[in-house]
């Protein structure tokens, strides 16, 4: 998956590129603008970013749920060795911990995350806060990267673009 950033400097333009993308038959669920105030693009109707995309509660919160899993494995096991209340543990004790512990730590990777820009937005930061609007296009295509390219270079006068040419949200 490729992921396409454009910098721009007004409303006006952000409008124009949506609309753009928009009539390439680009949906809606693909564009993602942030912006110093989410609320005026809501406003506008124009599709702005959601704390899953503005924070890094998703990575934080996946990898505490497999770092989660792998404690509840090794607690299951051992308590499955050990019968430690005379009661026979077994499969479904070891599964049950897993669950437990893995649901334990994305709970508290979520909440580490949600405290924590997201790193793919973290080198726009400064010009967000300065009243910039970031265009994030998500492309599963070399060519869809190539035509999100061909429409807003054409229609665009951003003060700064560029690509991840291996974006996942989990990473």
């Amino acid at each position: 998956m490729f992921r396409v950033y454009y910098l721009v400097r007004s409303l006006d333009q952000v409008k124009v590129a949506v609309n753009t993308l928009k009539r390439a038959d680009i949906g809606n669920n693909r564009i993602h603008v942030i912006a110093r105030d989410n609320g005026e693009l809501t406003s506008q109707g124009i599709h702005a970013t959601t704390p899953w995309e503005d924070t890094n509660i998703m990575i934080t919160g996946f990898y505490g749920a497999v770092v989660g899993a792998v404690i509840g494995l090794i607690v299951g096991w051992a308590l499955s060795m050990i019968d430690p209340w005379g009661l026979q543990i077994g499969f479904w004790g070891v599964i049950i911990a897993v669950l437990f512990f893995g649901a334990h730590g994305a709970w508290a990777g979520g909440l580490r995350g949600i405290s924590h820009i997201n790193d793919h937005i973290k080198p726009y930061l400064k010009e967000i806060k300065r009243g910039r609007y970031l265009i994030m296009v998500d492309a599963d295509l070399e060519e869809q990267r190539l035509q999100v390219h061909r429409l807003l270079d054409n229609t665009l006068n951003a003060d700064q673009q560029d690509d991840e040419k291996a974006f996942t949200p989990l990473l």
